[in-house]
C-alpha cells in the first residue's frame, strides 16, 4: 500500500530503516526532501573517505541497471549499512522489469535502496507493473511514499511556516496571492519564498514586496491583461504585453492563457446568468486548486455582457488561426487582437 506523508515523518522518528523505499507522485520537491532525509536516516557519513564506497547516486535514465545491481549488492566498508538512491529510473521498461522486481522482492540485507521518481509517472493505476513492483516493495518490508499535489491551502501554510523559518512573517492571504500569481510548483515557490524574505528582512512580507520581486507566471499575465482590456486600460494592456515579449513567451502560448482566461469569465457568466456561483462550476470544468481563477471571471465579466464574450472568444479563436496558419507577424497579430478586444469590452458594458 501506498503511505502518505505523514506516515513518513512518523517514520522518520523512529528507530527502524527499511531496505527499499520508493517515493513519488507530483510534488517532486517532496520527492527529493524525503529522499535526503531517508539519506540520513540510513546513517550512512556523506563527508568521509569512505562515502565513495557506502553512499551512490544515480541516475536512472543514465546509468546501466548493471551498476545499479552491482552497488546495491556489494558489501558496506567498515560500516553497517551502505545507501544507494535511483532517480527516475523507469523500472517498468522491458529490459529492466525482472530485474527489478528481482532486487526489491529479495533486498540486500546491508543496503537502503532508495528509488525517487520526479519526472517519471510511477502510477500503478496506469500502469499493472508500478502496481506489481510497488506491491513487491511492500509485501517484504519495504515502503511506498505517494507525494499528491498539494491544495493551494496547504502550500500556503508551508509557505507562512517556511518564512517563520527564514526569520520573516507572511500571513496567509500573501501566500496565497502568491501562488495564485507565481503557480504552484514547490522548488519555485521556495526559491520565491527566499527572494521575498531577503528582501523583507525580519520583518512582514507585504503586498508590496510580492509585487516588486515576485514571479508572474504565464497565467497570472495574462489575468493580469485580460483585466486591464476589461478596465480599457490601453497603456497598462501593451505594457504587460511588451513585458511578455522581452521574456521570449511563445505567442500562441500567449494567446492561449490570455483565452482561458476569456473562457473563464464566459462560463462565470453563463453560471450567474442561470442563478450559480461561479465556484460551482469547479469539479464540472476541472478547476481543482484553481478554483480562484473562477472568483476572478466572475468578478471581471459582472459589467459586461454575455454577446461581448462570445465576440470576444471569436476573435481570439481567429488570432490563433491567424498565429498557427499564416506568415503575419505573430506580435502584430497579439496587439490588433487585444485592441479589438478593448473596444469590444467598452462597447458591451452592461451599465
Amino acid at each position: 500500500m501506498a503511505f502518505s506523508e505523514q506516515d513518513l515523518k512518523m517514520h522518520l522518528k523512529t528507530e527502524e530503516v527499511k531496505r527499499v523505499y520508493l517515493l513519488y507522485g507530483e510534488e517532486s520537491y517532496l520527492t527529493m526532501h524525503y529522499m535526503e532525509q531517508l539519506v540520513r536516516k540510513s546513517g550512512v557519513r556523506q563527508d568521509d573517505e569512505l562515502s565513495v564506497f557506502n553512499f551512490q547516486r544515480f541516475d536512472g535514465q543514465e546509468c546501466s541497471f548493471d551498476a545499479i545491481e552491482a552497488a546495491a549488492e556489494a558489501l558496506p566498508l567498515m560500516a553497517d549499512k551502505k545507501c544507494v538512491t535511483v532517480s527516475n529510473c523507469d523500472v517498468t521498461a522491458a529490459a529492466l522489469f525482472d530485474r527489478a522486481l528481482a532486487l526489491v522482492s529479495d533486498p540486500p540485507e546491508d543496503t537502503v535502496l532508495i528509488f525517487w521518481m520526479t519526472t517519471v509517472l510511477a502510477d500503478g493505476k496506469l500502469n499493472a507493473k508500478w502496481k506489481q513492483f510497488a506491491d513487491a516493495i511492500d509485501q517484504n518490508g519495504g515502503m511506498c511514499v505517494a507525494f499528491p499535489r498539494k491544495t493551494n491551502e496547504e502550500i500556503a501554510r508551508i509557505l507562512c511556516a517556511g518564512a517563520g523559518r527564514r526569520g520573516a512573517l507572511m500571513k496567509t492571504e500573501i501566500a496565497k496571492k502568491l501562488v495564485e500569481q507565481s503557480g504552484n510548483d514547490m522548488n519555485l515557490l521556495l526559491n520565491e519564498l527566499d527572494k521575498l524574505c531577503a528582501l523583507a528582512g525580519n520583518g512582514e512580507i507585504t503586498t508590496e514586496i510580492l509585487e516588486q520581486v515576485a514571479t508572474k507566471n504565464l497565467n497570472a499575465q495574462a489575468y493580469e491583461l485580460s483585466n486591464a482590456i476589461l478596465q480599457n486600460h490601453y497603456e497598462k494592456a501593451y505594457i504587460i504585453l511588451h513585458r511578455l515579449f522581452a521574456c521570449k513567451a511563445e505567442p500562441v502560448a500567449i494567446l492561449a492563457a490570455l483565452s482561458n482566461a476569456y473562457a473563464d469569465m464566459y462560463r462565470a457568466k453563463v453560471a450567474a446568468i442561470g442563478g450559480r456561483q461561479a465556484e460551482t462550476l469547479v469539479e464540472e470544468f476541472d478547476y481543482k486548486g484553481k478554483a480562484f481563477r473562477l472568483r476572478y471571471a466572475a468578478r471581471d465579466c459582472s459589467k459586461l455582457s454575455l454577446e461581448s464574450l462570445r465576440e470576444s472568444l471569436d476573435m481570439l479563436a481567429q488570432a490563433d488561426r491567424r498565429l498557427k496558419s499564416s506568415s503575419a507577424d505573430k506580435r502584430t497579430v497579439l496587439e490588433e487582437v487585444a485592441a479589438k478586444l478593448i473596444v469590444t469590452a467598452k462597447l458591451g458594458k452592461v451599465e
